[in-house]
């Protein structure tokens, strides 16, 4: 993570080290478990390029594709992965909801992007994700579940103090999600990861047919 942090401007470093406490080793380790070794990644949402650059760096042979709207952190994406030394990724600025690439990929990932999606969205989302997928390929999708209610309303009152009060946050029921990717004929398979804080991490692995 070191490297990852040097490469950044002060204020997007303390940020940085925010998100690896908040994302901790063990939740880390199991999206990490569910990626693919090697071959094209899709980060949506991918920001400063933080955890392409974390997954980079445990499995070199992966090459990704990142996606975030705000350009500025897709060039500091770009920074972090030539501090590291990985090539050959790829990091552009588009809107999650119209991700602009050509598949086929191996796998995908949205780290808690979804509930920052409007929820008449979500669906048409996850479907041009799954549609970008290679034959055996895995979507991965970490977010917040809607339980226990303390958990959830402990990270909306921290989600608002990062996006403000006027955007709307969606959540979901992990089971919800679960059902709408097994709608797309995905296989699924969800873990709950606990936290010291009352964070309700849920991870979702879905693989293609």
């Amino acid at each position: 993570m070191r490297p990852i942090i040097a490469a950044l401007p002060p204020v997007e470093a303390a940020y940085a080290m925010a998100r690896f406490t908040i994302m901790r080793s063990k939740l880390l380790s199991v999206m990490d478990l569910l990626l693919p070794a090697e071959g094209r990644i899709l980060d949506v949402g991918c920001g400063f390029g933080l955890f392409a650059a974390y997954f980079a760096q445990t499995e070199p042979g992966r090459v990704f594709t990142g996606v975030d709207s705000n350009a500025r952190r897709i060039a500091m994406a770009q920074k972090v992965m030539q501090a590291i030394g990985h090539e050959g990724d790829e990091f552009l600025a588009c809107d999650a909801r119209d991700v602009q690439v050509a598949g086929p990929f191996q796998g995908a990932y949205l780290l808690d992007v979804m509930h920052h999606v409007p929820k008449d969205d979500q669906e048409a989302l996850l479907r041009r994700l799954v549609d970008l997928l290679a034959p055996g390929g895995v979507l991965i999708l970490k977010d917040i579940t809607t339980e226990p209610y303390l958990g959830l309303k402990f990270t909306e009152y921290l989600d608002r103090l990062m996006v403000g009060w006027n955007e709307p946050l969606a959540y979901r029921h992990h089971s919800e999600w679960g059902e709408m990717l097994a709608g797309f004929g995905m296989r699924i398979r969800a873990v709950r990861v606990p936290d010291v804080l009352p964070y309700p991490h849920v991870v979702i692995a879905a693989w293609k047919p």
